[in-house]
C-alpha cells in the first residue's frame, strides 16, 4: 500500500500550472482530458513521495466562486521538505508572498505560503535551524533544489480512532507525536503516520530526534492535527457540498491487491463505494475516514 496522491480542485488551472512548474519547480508528468474534467498530475521528486493532482471541472471558471480556506476545514495544508529554507525563501519572495522562515520551538524550521488558489503550503527544512548544513544552489530549479512532498495535513476530532483506521487498513504506523501548548488549556497535538517499514531513531514517538529524521525522508506522511476540545465544541465542516465541489477532493493510495483491501474493509463493515474511473478506466474504491476525508484506493 502506498500513499500516492493528494487531490485538489483547481479553478484557475492555467495560473496553477504556471505556479507549480515555474515557482515551485514541480514536473507536470501527465494530463488527462475528458468531456467534463481535466486532471493534471505534478511530481516534485521521484521516489516514494506522493504526487499532487489538480482536477479542473470545465465550465467552473468564475473567480468569484473560488475555494476559500476556513478555520473549520478538516483539510489544512501540505508541506514540502527542503534542505535550505532560506535559499528557498529568497528564491520565492520577489515573485510571490511567503513568510519569513522561523524555528517553531522544537517542531521545525518553517515558512508558510499559499498557491494562487489559496491552498496552504508549508516549507519545512530537513534540519532544525541550529543544525542547518551548507547547501549548494542548483540553479536549474526554481527553488534552487528539488523539494519533497512530505506531509499532507488533515484535522481530526478523534485521533485514536483515526490512527487505528490508517494503521489497520493502509499499512501506516505512528512514528512521531508533537504537543503544542498555547496556554490556558488551548493547544493541539500532531500525529505523524508513515510507512510501517520505516525505522525512526527512537521507539519513543515523542523523541525530538524523530522529528528531523522524519523531515529527511523521501516519503509522504499523513499529519493528523487534533485541536484540544474540538470533539466537544463544534462540528468540523469539510463535508459540505461547497467544500467538496471547490476544494480538497481526497487522498489516494495504490495497492497491488485491491481485492484483499476490499474484503478487509467489507468484513469490518466499513462502508465503501466502487466505481470505474472514466479517465484512467481503473476500478476505484472509496472509503471515508473517521473525519470524513475521502480516501481512494486503486490497483497498481
Amino acid at each position: 500500500m502506498k500513499l500516492s496522491k493528494l487531490v485538489l480542485k483547481s479553478q484557475n488551472i492555467k495560473e496553477a500550472i504556471a505556479y507549480y512548474t515555474k515557482v515551485l519547480g514541480a514536473e507536470l508528468i501527465s494530463i488527462s482530458n475528458k468531456e467534463k474534467e481535466e486532471r493534471y498530475l505534478f511530481q516534485f521528486t521521484k521516489g516514494n513521495s506522493a504526487a499532487l493532482e489538480l482536477r479542473h471541472q470545465k465550465g467552473l471558471d468564475d473567480k468569484n466562486d473560488a475555494y476559500k480556506q476556513e478555520p473549520t476545514d478538516t483539510y489544512w495544508k501540505y508541506s514540502l521538505f527542503v534542505c535550505d529554507i532560506l535559499q528557498v525563501y529568497n528564491a520565492i519572495k520577489n515573485n510571490h508572498t511567503i513568510g519569513t522562515p522561523y524555528q517553531f520551538g522544537n517542531i521545525g524550521y518553517l515558512s508558510h505560503t499559499h498557491d494562487i488558489e489559496a491552498y496552504n503550503i508549508e516549507f519545512i527544512q530537513k534540519d532544525f535551524k541550529e543544525n542547518t548544513k551548507p547547501s549548494i544552489a542548483q540553479d536549474q530549479y526554481p527553488l534552487k533544489e528539488i523539494p519533497v512532498l512530505g506531509l499532507i495535513t488533515l484535522r481530526t476530532k478523534d485521533p485514536l480512532k483515526s490512527i487505528q483506521f490508517y494503521e489497520l487498513y493502509f499499512e501506516l504506523k505512528l512514528h512521531v507525536r508533537m504537543y503544542v501548548d498555547r496556554g490556558n488549556g488551548v493547544g493541539f497535538t500532531l500525529y505523524f503516520l508513515g510507512g510501517k517499514s520505516l525505522q525512526a531513531p527512537s521507539k519513543d514517538i515523542d523523541a525530538i530526534e524523530n522529528r528531523e529524521w522524519m523531515y529527511q525522508q523521501n516519503e509522504t506522511f499523513i499529519e493528523l492535527q487534533y485541536h484540544w476540545g474540538t470533539e466537544h465544541d463544534f462540528e468540523l465542516e469539510y463535508n459540505s457540498k461547497e467544500k467538496k465541489r471547490l476544494g480538497f477532493q481526497g487522498i489516494e493510495f495504490t495497492t497491488t491487491n485491491n481485492k484483499k483491501i476490499k474484503e478487509k474493509l467489507s468484513s469490518d463493515n466499513q462502508p465503501i463505494s466502487i466505481h470505474k474511473d472514466e479517465i484512467n478506466e481503473k476500478e476505484i474504491l472509496t472509503v471515508i475516514s473517521p473525519d470524513k476525508h475521502p480516501i481512494f484506493i486503486s490497483q497498481l
